[in-house]
Order: structure tokens, then C-alpha cells, then sequence
């Protein structure tokens, strides 16, 4: 298995293939032909089982590794025979650019396990490589050697264009324009799951999530996927590991879920700081923390320091930059812990840096307080996001020889 890294100055880095799961300690920067442009950055990486993709910041896609079913996209698999009845083929080595893209801007890219597909900022959608099961949503099991437009998403009506692409294993996903999903391919599913405005789709292994307006307000993050052995769905350890039915994550109510990614055999949750996600148990359990105010670093016996929700790290209201005269009502963060919550997307929500709970050191203790929008503005009513109801996973364009989410 193998791992990219994008980071936020546009830098690169992998780890290396390991047969078996182990602890990374220590990430290789990864140069490639984009270092001639200094316009150029990586802004995103994907992963397959034998190749990587990188999208630069000015839409062009580069990949390497290997060429067997036509994933990286270069019009071939340089395919040969090496000896009697063994077949090689071709190993891409720097990254080479896709083709197909010269007049396309590339604004996403996803990758299953052999095979890929790509968003331009119109809304058309890209596939290519391996089309086992009917992945690549073109109405047959043809591989493909270059990228090729998705039919069902290059319509006039450009509410039917796509949103937001992710790839499983064996399937193909998108979000339309109209919070639709679709899925291609083979996954393992039963059930119906309709009326599902979608925000954010990713798929894993043996499981697929989707985010979606609660209707009880915020972000619900919804799983589904069979086969689950190590708890990746994040059910819980009192509900199954498995799930045939989409089903609500019930320990992440109420957390403001920012973005997710499906791993082979694990599951990642980016979420904003607030007081469900600080109720959430931590790994490890016992978490470290300072015994005097950070900036100060002294304990004064007046002053029993705040201690922040997320990082449990304590300050004096004085030592504050700018200092609080009084302890804050409500859940009370840090201010680096605020400034990385300042740092997520402004949608589907707004951070909420008005909130405040003071938990206090030395019994102090304060009151709750409604939340205000980030600027301040107490009037303002928190950001909410339109109810759906989740009832099931709507049949995709039956003729594509394909599944889907939605109407």
C-alpha cells in the first residue's frame, strides 16, 4: 500500500509500498514535472492500487505507476511479452502528463482501484482505465485508455453536470448539481435510501459515506458497505460493523462534519471544533496536557486558568491576547484551536468561533450561551442547513447497466 500527501504550499510527499499495515515514520517529497511551473502546485493526490494521480493548481493531471489497464491515461498499456507466458507492462517513472485535458480545466480527481475519474470546472466528468462491473459509467466494460466524457453528465440542463466525484474499489460515485448521488460499478447494497440531498460522498474499501442535511439542523454523516471487519463505518461498538442500509452515524450527531475519506480498512473525519465533537471519546484516552497558563506559565491562585474544549490546554483570561475581563459563557476555544477552525471551507457552514463554554480549572464554572455567528453578531441565528429526510438509493439510468442514489 501507498500513500500521497498534498500540502497546503503545493509540496508533495509519499510513503512507500509496505505489504502490510505499519506505522509511517517518515514521508519522501515527491518531484515531479510541475516543479518547471511555478504557477503550478499540487493541490490534490489519489491513490489507486498501482498508480497515482496529481492535479495541479492550474487543472493539469499527472500520473504514475503502472499502465496495465490503461490508468494512467497516456493511450496505452505497453503491454509485451517478456518470456513465455508472462506478460509486463509499462511503468510510468516521474509522473507523465494525462492527455485528453489541453483545453479542460481539472478542479477534482478520484481514483478507485484501477481506475479514475476527473471534474472540470464546467461539470463534465472524466473516466477511464479499468471498466470491470461498468465502473466508468459508459454502458459497457470496455477499458479505456485515455479519459472519456461521461455521457449521463454532459447534458445542456446543467443542473444534471456534477458537483463532486469519489471512487470505490469497484465503483464510480457523483454528486450532481442537484445534491444528487449516482453510483456505478459494483458495491453491495439493499434497500432504498431517496430524497437525499448529498453534501459530501466517499468511498472506501467496503464502505461508502455521505454527508446531508439533518433535520434536526447541521451536517448528518450517513454509512453503508458490507464486509466490514474493523469498525471503518464508525457505527459504533454496540451496533454492527456491518450495514446493508444506509444507515445515521449516530456517535457523530451533532459533529460539524466537514469532509470524509474512506481508506481500505479505515475511515478519516474532518470536522470543525464543537461541543459534540469534544464529547466524542479522544485516542489515546489520557491526553497530556499543560498544568500552568501557556503563556504565562505560572499559576496564580486568583486566576484559575480557562481550559480550552479541544486541546484541554490551559490560559488566564488576562494573558489573553486581547486579554477577556470576565470568564466566558459557553464552550471557550483557544486561539489556535479557533484559527484552525477559522480555516475550513465556509460552506456547508460558517465556524462558529462565538461559541463559548468555559470548562475551568479549580471549579470555576460557567453558564451556557446560544451560539452566535462567526463576526460576532448575537442576533444572528445560527447557520442551518435545509432538512432531508434520508429514505433510500435511487435506481441510476437502468440502460448504463449501472446503480444510483437519489429520485
Amino acid at each position: 500500500m501507498h500513500a500521497r500527501l498534498a500540502g497546503e504550499k503545493g509540496e508533495l510527499r509519499a510513503h512507500s509500498l509496505q505489504p502490510v499495515a505499519t506505522v509511517v515514520d517518515k514521508l519522501t517529497k515527491v518531484a515531479g514535472p510541475w516543479v518547471r511551473d511555478p504557477e503550478a502546485k499540487i493541490v490534490q493526490a489519489t491513490a489507486g492500487h498501482t498508480f497515482s494521480l496529481f492535479l495541479t493548481s492550474t487543472g493539469q493531471v499527472y500520473a504514475s505507476g503502472s499502465s496495465e489497464f490503461g490508468q494512467l491515461g497516456n493511450g496505452k498499456t505497453g503491454e509485451r511479452l517478456v518470456k513465455a507466458g508472462k506478460i509486463a507492462y509499462d511503468i510510468e517513472v516521474p509522473p507523465r502528463l494525462v492527455q485528453g485535458f489541453e483545453n479542460v480545466k481539472i478542479i477534482e480527481i478520484a481514483s478507485g482501484n484501477q481506475h479514475s475519474l476527473a471534474l472540470d470546472e464546467n461539470g463534465y466528468v472524466y473516466s477511464w482505465g479499468f471498466a470491470g462491473y461498468s465502473r466508468l459509467g459508459l454502458q459497457d466494460q470496455k477499458d479505456r485508455l485515455l479519459p472519456t466524457i461521461v455521457p449521463s453528465f454532459a447534458g445542456n440542463n446543467e443542473l444534471t453536470r456534477a458537483r463532486s466525484i469519489a471512487c470505490g474499489p469497484t465503483s464510480s460515485t457523483v454528486v450532481d448539481r442537484q445534491n444528487m448521488i449516482l453510483i456505478a460499478g459494483k458495491w453491495k447494497l439493499s434497500g432504498d435510501v431517496m430524497a437525499c440531498k448529498v453534501i459530501k460522498t466517499s468511498s472506501g474499501g467496503c464502505t461508502h459515506f455521505i454527508t446531508t442535511p439533518d433535520p434536526e439542523g447541521g451536517v448528518m454523516t450517513v454509512g453503508f458497505g458490507q464486509g466490514v471487519l474493523y469498525g471503518e463505518l464508525g457505527l459504533g461498538s454496540d451496533s454492527a460493523k456491518s450495514a446493508t442500509k444506509p444507515q445515521k452515524i449516530i456517535p457523530l450527531s451533532g459533529v460539524d462534519m466537514i469532509d470524509v475519506a474512506g481508506g481500505a480498512f479505515f475511515t478519516l473525519f474532518l470536522a470543525r471544533p464543537n461541543s459534540a465533537l469534544s464529547d466524542l471519546d479522544r485516542y489515546p484516552i489520557h491526553i497530556n496536557s499543560a498544568s500552568l497558563c501557556l503563556v504565562c506559565n505560572t499559576d496564580h491562585e486568583q486566576d484559575a486558568p480557562l481550559e480550552c474544549e479541544r486541546c484541554d490546554q490551559p490560559y488566564h483570561i488576562g494573558c489573553l491576547s486581547p486579554p477577556l475581563s470576565a470568564v466566558p459563557e459557553g464552550e471557550w476555544f483557544c486561539p489556535e484551536c479557533a484559527l484552525e477552525a477559522d480555516a475550513g471551507p465556509d460552506e456547508p457552514f460558517k465556524p462558529a468561533l462565538g461559541i463559548t463554554i468555559p470548562k475551568v480549572v479549580n471549579g470555576k464554572k460557567g453558564a451556557k450561551q446560544d451560539a452566535v455567528e462567526a463576526g460576532g453578531n448575537p442576533e444572528a441565528p445560527v447557520v442551518r442547513q435545509e432538512a432531508a429526510e434520508i429514505k433510500g438509493l435511487m435506481a441510476f439510468v437502468k440502460e448504463h447497466n449501472v446503480g444510483a442514489i437519489g429520485g
